[in-house]
């Protein structure tokens, strides 16, 4: 029986290694439109696709040697479109648009070329704002292929420095795997197999006679990975699975996404994930493409193939009955997993499953729940609190679960666990909790916070709606409002009063708030405003020396506010 499964899986292996590389040859993208982004030699620290907190990844990441600094080129022809410029995401981007309609963004850039960077800095000082987002006019700021357009960095929400490279359709915006188009990469490892688990479908279902999914151990690795202990797992009823894997690619210790998930019973296709292109509007159905609950749990990315009613993800090339599979009792079938990177290097994971007689069904656990509907608007209410939820923020009918606590010395309001914070949502709802007739504080220092693991608040904001406070939330857990009435905290880096800064060639600050976080910044020389650079990361304020300071005596101010209105200042007179 051994020698005859192991010969089905090696007549497995052979047959279906042939559609990937067919598949790749038909997506239709030109190989010799784009040239490199660097001149160095690409090495990735994320993929496309990749599993990200609520968002696929939009491009790749280059590795820039650890470096800043490093010279990044137009891919092709065309004219800067956009530069979007801000402390978080993408830090500082430039987007390209191409002749053959495909659109290049290079993202989280130290700073751009001269000629780029000259007119975003006008902008900048005419709307008196760094953070920006600009839109010159077709024809601008034309680069040619091969062209710097600007230098590595580590600006924006990015953890070291590298470069965020993406091609875009330029009509619908939607990103698409870069190594579609022949960007060279060099990749001769196969994607690893971390773990697989096997999900009872519903209450009559069992795995090994449990309703609890079962997370059996594995073996193997390079082409075909085996369970450890046994090659057949037992089932009552339908199950889905849960597959967690990652890539390496030569010469790098990276783990980054798998771009094909396939899996077949019996030979025949019953699920089938690729991962070419998609559109930001449908990145947060992630939350439903993996086992939430186990990520927020642990951090665990598992890829489902059990297909939610309310997930619209496009990335689903051929799905079975939304991706679960019925046993049989007495009928064994061969379960065969396959992954690839975008490189078309790919692992199999082989095991059985045998059908056995259903159990009775296990009672749900919450009988008498309002159930929350994906389809329709959802109410609940309190004297406390009102909840309206739209069916749009669900992936599929929910068994609503809620209670409160009594407020805390530091809190202005019952504390609210709306729902379970292991159950992701895919859209903003509304929730006006009711102030606390105790409290004294003005309404304009209150706002509303979700406290989270660590039972630390983060700031939600909201606004006055009679005796409650109105916000709109994207994630279950518990709320409550809490004052902020504390200012910002200003500290020089490298600045004094009196000082003479002619041997230095910034100034630079940090700024730091203790609950609602900064809002707005402005910094200003003998009366008119400077441009200083925000990296947020850092809580850092950064001015580079331009027109605007004077030899002599200069008159330096900094302004700061934070979102519950608090204010803080730092002048000093500098000598230059």
């Amino acid at each position: 029986m051994i020698i005859f499964r192991n010969l089905v899986v090696a007549f497995l292996i052979s047959f279906l290694q042939l559609p990937v590389s067919e598949v790749s040859a038909q997506k239709g993208y030109p190989e010799n439109a784009f040239i490199s982004p660097v001149d160095i030699p690409i090495y990735l620290s994320g993929s496309f696709a990749e599993l990200r907190a609520n968002h696929f990844h939009s491009g790749i990441d280059i590795k820039t040697q650890g470096a800043e600094g490093k010279n990044i080129f137009a891919c092709a022809d065309g004219y800067v479109s956009r530069i979007r410029i801000s402390p978080y995401g993408f830090g500082k981007a430039v987007y390209v648009v191409h002749p053959n309609g495909f659109s290049t963004v290079y993202a989280h850039l130290r700073n751009f070329s001269p000629e780029i960077d000259k007119w975003a800095k006008s902008e900048q000082y005419r709307l008196q704002k760094f953070d920006v987002d600009l839109f010159p006019s077709a024809g601008l700021l034309k680069v040619k292929q091969g062209q710097v357009i600007g230098f590595s960095g580590n600006s924006g929400s990015s953890q070291g420095p590298h470069l965020h490279f993406e091609i875009r359709d330029s009509r619908t915006e939607e990103p698409i795997d870069p190594l579609l188009f022949g960007i060279a990469i060099k990749d001769f490892t196969r994607p690893t197999i971390n773990g697989l688990r096997i999900y009872p479908a519903n209450d009559e279902s069992r795995v090994n006679g449990s309703n609890k999914p079962f997370e059996p151990e594995l073996k193997g690795w390079g082409a075909l990975y085996q369970l450890k202990s046994t090659d057949t797992i037992e089932v009552a009823g339908d199950f889905y699975l849960g597959l967690d894997a990652h890539d390496l690619m030569n010469n790098s210790g990276n783990k980054n996404g798998v771009n094909l998930f396939q899996v077949f019973a019996d030979s025949v296709l019953q699920f089938h994930w690729e991962a070419n292109k998609f559109n930001f509007n449908e990145t947060r159905y992630i939350n439903s493409f993996i086992d939430y609950a186990t990520y927020h749990r642990n951090g665990k990315r598992y890829m489902l193939t059990r297909k939610a009613p309310q997930n619209k993800l496009s990335m689903y090339h051929s799905i079975v009955n939304d991706g679960v599979i019925s046993t049989l009792p007495g009928k064994t079938m061969q379960i065969l997993i396959r992954v690839a990177d975008g490189k078309q290097n790919e692992s199999m994971l082989n095991f059985y499953i045998k059908g056995v007689k259903k159990a009775a069904p296990v009672s749900p656990a919450s009988v008498g729940a309002q159930t929350f509907s994906y389809r329709n608007i959802n109410q609940f209410r309190t004297a406390h609190i009102n909840i309206s939820l739209p069916g749009k923020c669900l992936y599929e009918d929910t068994p609503f679960e809620y209670s409160a606590e009594a407020s805390q010395p530091w809190s202005c309001s019952m504390i609210h666990k709306i729902h379970n914070p292991e159950v992701p949502l895919h859209d903003y709802f509304e929730v006006s909790i009711r102030i606390d007739s105790s409290c004294k504080i003005p309404v304009s220092k209150l706002m509303m916070v979700r406290l989270n693991k660590n039972n630390k608040p983060v700031y939600i904001g909201g606004e006055p709606d009679g005796n409650f406070l109105k916000a709109r939330i994207r994630e279950f857990g518990r709320y409550t409002l809490m004052a902020d009435s504390i200012s910002p905290v200003i500290k020089a880096v490298n600045i004094s009063n009196g000082k003479n800064i002619r041997n230095q060639e910034t100034i630079r600050m940090t700024i730091s708030d203790n609950l609602s976080g900064i809002k707005t910044y402005n910094a200003y020389l003998n009366g008119k405003w400077i441009l200083m650079d925000y990296d947020a990361k850092n809580n850092l304020l950064e001015y580079q020396y331009d027109e605007m300071l004077l030899a002599g005596k200069n008159e330096f101010k900094l302004e700061i506010t934070d979102n519950a209105g608090n204010k803080s200042s730092y002048k000093a007179t500098l000598n230059y």
